[in-house]
């Protein structure tokens, strides 16, 4: 008994000098100063949602992420047979539960787009049924590319922009569309004004 009381004493002594050894090593020498560093963004790499400062460069990614939320939300969230119902002799689907509420899909839109335009979206382009989010049980949309687009600078104040773009067709199948874009700064970071459904 005593024996093994001495053993286990022993090797928790030993465990706590070579806890604090490794500590002592481990700590910088008394006097030493440390270097630190901090990340820092470059204008326009923050990502599309935080430019806040807009060029004709940093316009682009914000469009590109502003269609994949319009095409998220155009086909229903991540439903992949949505429920449908018949409304006014016209077939509709509900919105996945992520998009399910009104306050759901204009916060979601928001991500890209001011208040005004998001709220306009949800009112004209979706019905609420059942306290439930719907769309006309369609898929709608165009073809540019806008991952290959041009911009070119029509006006911009401090808090508003227009923009046009020369955005060409998937495929090159027809001349590039000229698509006009209105932006609002919102909280420091820029906005499109526009409902999505106009632009996409």
């Amino acid at each position: 008994m005593n024996k093994k009381w001495m053993i286990g004493s022993l090797a928790l002594s030993l465990g706590l000098v070579s806890a604090g050894s490794a500590a002592m090593a481990a700590s910088p020498a008394s006097g030493s100063t440390a270097i630190r560093t901090v990340a820092v963004s470059t204008p326009g790499k923050e990502g599309p949602a935080t430019i806040n400062n807009l060029t004709v460069k940093s316009i682009i990614p914000l469009l590109v992420h502003a269609k994949k939320l319009y095409t998220y939300s155009n086909k229903g969230g991540n439903e992949f047979k949505p429920e449908t119902f018949v409304y006014n002799g016209t077939e509709f689907r509900y919105l996945s539960s992520d998009l399910g509420t009104k306050a759901q899909l204009i916060n979601y839109i928001k991500r890209a787009y001011t208040h005004n335009a998001a709220a306009f979206y949800a009112q004209t382009q979706f019905l609420e049924h059942n306290g439930r989010m719907a769309q006309v049980n369609a898929d709608i949309g165009n073809q540019l590319v806008y991952e290959q687009a041009t911009a070119r600078m029509i006006s911009k104040t401090t808090t508003t922009a227009v923009f046009e773009l020369s955005v060409p067709h998937s495929g090159g199948s027809a001349p590039n569309e000229t698509v006009v874009v209105k932006l609002k700064k919102v909280s420091g970071y820029w906005r499109i004004d526009m409902s999505p459904d106009t632009l996409f």
